[in-house]
């Protein structure tokens, strides 16, 4: 993803989850305003990650940040949350990312959807591709459950914080997977 040169100071925090290492790189606009959540990644730390990719960031914390933060953590230790977008810059993405990351924010947990399934709900029926791609450069993963879209033959796919946490995170809402490692029919959307 281009990044966009950022007419605010970029600031970040850094907080342990089940995952491990998670990052949060946000700005202060009218208040705290999110452009980035780094999932850990084996091969490198997320304080470098922070570091290529925002070489300019600031560890700094807020309020509202924290808040966030501690509902990610309650999230992936298996507990219901509601994620509040408001402290998302959804206007970084392009339209049809915006689009369908909005969309995907509409599906339940516990439950998943095809990319093919996705781009119908958003009347585009076939851009699975596109969804696909959008999804690949998801901001804000997580909040913006890219993890709930699979492969239409049932099989996971991949995911930014790999194929592995991909299947933990929809195991830890409930979807089942058969002996196979297929995701069951009745948890499509």
């Amino acid at each position: 993803m281009k990044k966009k040169p950022e007419s605010f100071p970029l600031y970040y925090r850094v907080f342990p989850s089940v995952l491990g290492d998670i990052g949060v790189i946000w700005v202060k606009k009218d208040g705290p305003s999110i452009i980035h959540i780094i999932l850990p990644k084996r091969e490198v730390g997320t304080l470098t990650l922070i570091d290529e990719r925002y070489p300019e960031a600031s560890e700094d914390s807020d309020k509202k940040i924290d808040e966030m933060c501690e509902k990610m953590v309650r999230y992936l230790v298996g507990e219901p949350v509601r994620f509040s977008l408001t402290f998302l810059d959804i206007d970084r993405c392009y339209d049809l990312q915006k689009k369908v990351l909005l969309k995907a924010a509409e599906i339940p947990r516990g439950r998943v959807i095809s990319y093919g399934g996705l781009a119908e709900k958003i009347s585009a029926p076939c851009a699975s591709r596109a969804v696909g791609t959008a999804l690949a450069r998801n901001p804000f993963p997580l909040i913006l459950p890219c993890h709930r879209v699979v492969k239409a033959s049932g099989y996971p796919g991949q995911y930014g914080g790999g194929a592995d946490t991909k299947k933990r995170l929809l195991a830890m809402e409930g979807v089942l997977f058969n002996d196979g490692g297929k995701i069951e029919d009745r948890f499509f959307w």
